[in-house]
């Protein structure tokens, strides 16, 4: 898969200025049909880190994050991704789009009574060989 360049702006407001216009007025609508909405109280979940791993507060932006959003996009497009099916505590079930070259993450959260429908939750470069071997190990999406 060929993903797009990456986005150069000069600040956080811009990305987010970005992500509003981008995303969360049309959503993207997968390669299989499964509408993905995009809301704007994401943007600090998908787009900032914790200080430190302790305080779990998102308080850093990060701009890796910020400068692949175009990855998403194209991620969420792309039926050559490798999908993965990962169930969460709650019963809420998150579909795993990973582009496996790139180590690029897209998470989204099914709709628990729509099947066609989801939420973005967020995105990120699988940076650890433990944490990309996690993810492969759910079942593949159906």
């Amino acid at each position: 898969m060929s993903l797009p360049p990456y986005l150069d702006l000069p600040t956080s407001d811009d990305y987010r200025h970005h992500y509003k216009e981008t995303y969360c007025q049309t959503g993207v609508v997968t390669f299989d049909g499964i509408w993905v909405g995009f809301f704007p109280e994401t943007f600090d979940h998908a787009f900032f880190r914790d200080s430190s791993r302790q305080t779990k507060d998102k308080a850093v932006f990060d701009r890796q994050r910020a400068e692949r959003m175009p990855w998403i996009r194209a991620l969420l497009l792309d039926p050559n991704a490798e999908l993965y099916k990962r169930v969460m505590n709650a019963g809420k079930v998150r579909r795993i789009a990973l582009d496996p070259t790139e180590r690029y993450a897209v998470i989204i959260q099914m709709h628990p009574k729509r099947q066609n429908r989801a939420r973005f939750i967020t995105a990120y470069v699988v940076d650890s060989d433990s944490a990309l071997k996690k993810m492969c190990a759910n079942p593949r999406w159906t």
